[in-house]
């Protein structure tokens, strides 16, 4: 069986949409929340939904001040009960075959970790709507970019796909948790690489990551997503991407580029992620906005001229 782990801090009212969804997940029988230092009504929230769930074994952990998501997934994995984990964050939807899914992907490939593609809804969508208009992916282009070691959530693929890591909505065994366990450095900030470091930990061990598209994990929208987490300003998610992908790469850069067959020397990969990091948080955000105004006026246009 599986245990779901969901580190979460001060996001009441994101899990009141969202943790219905993991008490119904096939194979999973049991689900750990850890709070991490948070202050609002979280406990009581998750009682009420665990309440309506008896067959499911629901823990409620608590750390008394903010160790960050890594340690928060550490605390979870030491009073599971399971033989494989299954985390997830605290303000997205899982599709009810999820864990189910993962495990015979995980349990037939030899790999270190299986994921499901990650939806991100948009203002006023339902989860339906989201996964139809996602499909397989929203645009052509790879899957993953090795000179930044950057998973591409919305590239298009079929199938399954083997990486070096994908999004943190992944199972794996809690025998590989406990051999490699997430590491707590990355508890300031935006915890920016917190997950994809015990991912590429597998990976720089031989291990390969899968993401499938037989599964998906749904994320709300930007509005019902105000506050907790480890939201930070514009500046400050560029300083702490930056900062902890100098900290990743010292740790990881020589093996995974030479397993990966990367050339490329570690300052070139830093100086070229930090560009990439300027550029996603300042121009990528209304150049999306822009594509997306366009695909709806295209949209339109064709409707109209169908009806026309």
């Amino acid at each position: 069986m599986i245990t779901l782990i969901v580190p979460t801090r001060d996001r009441a009212h994101t899990l009141r949409l969202v943790a219905p969804s993991y008490f119904v997940l096939d194979g999973v029988s049991e689900v750990i929340f850890v709070i991490d230092g948070g202050s609002d009504t979280t406990p009581q929230v998750l009682q009420r939904i665990a309440a309506s769930h008896p067959t499911v074994r629901t823990r409620i952990l608590h750390h008394p001040t903010r160790q960050g998501a890594a340690q928060s997934r550490n605390t979870g994995v030491a009073a599971s009960t399971n033989d494989y984990i299954l985390f997830c964050d605290d303000d997205e939807y899982l599709e009810a075959g999820y864990a189910r899914t993962c495990l015979q992907k995980l349990q037939t490939s030899g790999v270190g970790a299986v994921s499901g593609r990650r939806v991100y809804m948009e203002n006023g969508e339902t989860p339906a709507g989201a996964l139809r208009r996602f499909g397989h992916g929203l645009r052509p282009g790879l899957p993953f970019r090795p000179l930044i070691c950057e998973y591409v959530n919305g590239a298009r693929f079929a199938g399954d796909i083997r990486l070096p890591l994908t999004n943190a909505v992944i199972l794996t065994s809690k025998q590989l948790l406990q051999r490699f366990p997430y590491d707590p450095h990355y508890a300031r900030g935006n915890g920016y690489r917190e997950e994809s470091d015990f991912q590429m930990n597998l990976y720089t061990h031989g291990y390969d990551i899968v993401a499938s598209n037989d599964c998906h994990s749904i994320h709300l929208p930007p509005a019902l997503v105000r506050t907790g987490g480890q939201r930070t300003q514009t500046f400050r998610r560029i300083y702490w991407s930056i900062y902890y992908t100098h900290y990743f790469f010292g740790k990881y850069y020589a093996v995974y580029a030479a397993r990966a067959g990367l050339h490329a020397p570690r300052w070139l990969a830093e100086a070229a992620f930090a560009i990439f990091a300027v550029y996603r948080e300042t121009l990528r955000p209304p150049l999306y906005a822009l594509a997306k105004w366009g695909l709806r006026q295209r949209r339109r246009w064709v409707e109209r001229t169908i009806s026309a």
